[in-house]
């Protein structure tokens, strides 16, 4: 089977688990807003802001550096295993002991407990992650599908057993735990458990690659919670919380997204670095399909903001709806930053994508440092102003190793642009004639004339785009 087949065949096998835990998550999601505090969200955002960076650690790259390597022999496989519970261990102990000291820095007392539960997840991650690394690179993408759905599922459901009950903040925690247990214990059930051993020579190739992808993910992990970081030293707890709802919603698309195809991509790119003019081609092809999809999602999603947090939230949530628009105006250009930084790293560069994120960690913190200065909107406009600018620093950076260009991109994007452009307009301007509707009434005509505008002002700007479209649907549903 071809490496495209194969790509294909993994873009609908993870979709169609994305899809089915998506439509589970939202639902649970939008129950749960309504049951919990602003307050215990921020709580859980700022606990997992540390986690987060710590992880970057834990991983150290290894499970990428076998997913990339030509070759491996079960040696290997045992050193790296050995390594990667060794750095789990050790950076759960971290989290564990470092909670009094981070709840200090933050002015938070309730933060020490929280992040010791969720020190556990660590010993999870140690057991799975070669058995997941060898998946995925076997691109065994049904069998990773099912895994994915199966997590997603008993998470929703330990959270909104444990919000109905009163359990607040700690429904997001013990929720998250159950579903990583149960991904790691699926993994090593079934998908090859690797025993460890702490003999580490011959594993000097995985550790020298992943030392570059650990420097480049922890950089990058700690400029992405700097806005949580930031905002929880300057602003209030519920402040924190009303902003990462915010962003939570404006970015879950993304991660879904971006999670489907970053696991197609990479070992795809990876089998693909030998042959330019297939990368180079595959990469617009795939670049393209994104901006066709990204961008009425996320741009209608932030036309509707008001009426979509009124409806589906509730009044205790109004507060996010000026961040909930701007930081889903600027995810599509996160989007393409994410797919070229995955790219990146499956043709061996990382030392490029290890620039391009000293560059966002320069920018993005002094935009949210600014911005925090003005309130829960500041920090939302922060995205706005700064993205844009590591996107003109990256981009050139980032295309070249691809065999890319910016006309390519902005030639292979233009379309989606425009239509999408026009969409936010005719959407804005029914608003006004339907201004004495209630929410209610208006959020489904607003979604309905803005699908139609996208569709028909797509259709005229790039008819070429509809049998790219049909291309990639007729190879899904075989």
């Amino acid at each position: 089977m071809s490496i495209e087949r194969e790509a294909v065949r993994g873009l609908k096998w993870t979709s169609l688990a994305k899809l089915g835990g998506q439509t589970i998550s939202w639902g649970v999601t939008v129950v749960v807003f309504r049951l919990l505090t602003p307050d215990d969200y921020g709580l859980m955002a700022l606990s997992m802001a540390f986690v987060s960076i710590v992880s970057g650690i834990a991983e150290f790259g290894l499970g990428s550096s076998l997913i990339q390597a030509a070759t491996l022999d079960q040696r290997r496989l045992a050193g790296v295993a050995g390594a990667l519970f060794a750095l789990n261990i050790g950076c759960g102990l971290v989290v564990a002991f470092g909670a009094p000291g981070f709840a200090d820095l933050l002015d938070e007392d309730r933060l020490t407990a929280v992040l010791r539960v969720l020190s556990i997840q660590f010993l999870f991650t140690a057991i799975e992650a070669v058995p997941f690394s060898i998946a995925y690179r076997a691109m065994r993408y049904k069998w990773l599908a099912t895994v994915e759905l199966a997590t997603t599922l008993v998470t929703s459901v330990g959270t909104l057993s444990l919000a109905l009950v009163g359990m607040g903040v700690w429904a997001l925690v013990l929720g998250s735990l159950a579903g990583t247990a149960l991904r790691a214990t699926l993994y090593v059930c079934f998908g090859g458990f690797v025993r460890p051993s702490f003999d580490l020579r011959g594993i000097g190739e995985h550790v020298r690659f992943g030392g570059a992808v650990t420097i480049t993910r922890v950089l990058w992990q700690t400029t992405s919670q700097a806005d949580i970081l930031i905002g929880g030293r300057i602003l209030a707890d519920e402040v924190v919380g009303l902003y990462s709802v915010s962003q939570h919603l404006a970015t879950l698309p993304m991660s879904k997204v971006m999670a489907v195809i970053n696991q197609v991509a990479f070992p795809a790119v990876a089998r693909l670095q030998d042959d330019p003019s297939r990368l180079r081609a595959n990469m617009l092809h795939a670049l393209r399909l994104l901006a066709v999809a990204a961008i009425p999602v996320m741009w209608g999603l932030s036309s509707v903001a008001l009426e979509f947090v009124d409806v589906a939230l509730g009044d205790s949530w109004h507060a996010t709806i000026v961040a909930l628009q701007v930081v889903s105006l600027v995810t599509p250009l996160r989007m393409f930053l994410g797919v070229l930084a995955t790219s990146l790293t499956g043709v061996g560069r990382a030392g490029v994508e290890l620039r391009n994120t000293v560059t966002a960690a320069v920018v993005l913190p002094i935009a949210f440092l600014l911005g925090a200065q003005y309130g829960l909107n500041g920090l939302a406009l922060s995205w706005l102003a700064a993205v844009p600018v590591v996107c003109a620093l990256n981009f050139r950076r980032s295309l070249p190793p691809l065999g890319l260009t910016f006309a390519d991109l902005t030639v292979a994007v233009r379309a989606p642009i425009i239509a999408g452009a026009v969409m936010y307009g005719v959407v804005a301007a029914i608003r006004e004639v339907m201004e004495g509707a209630g929410e209610i009434v208006r959020l489904p005509a607003l979604i309905a004339a803005g699908a139609a505008t996208y569709l028909v002002c797509l259709h005229v700007a790039d008819r070429e785009i509809w049998r790219e479209v049909r291309k990639l649907a007729a190879a899904l549903r075989g």
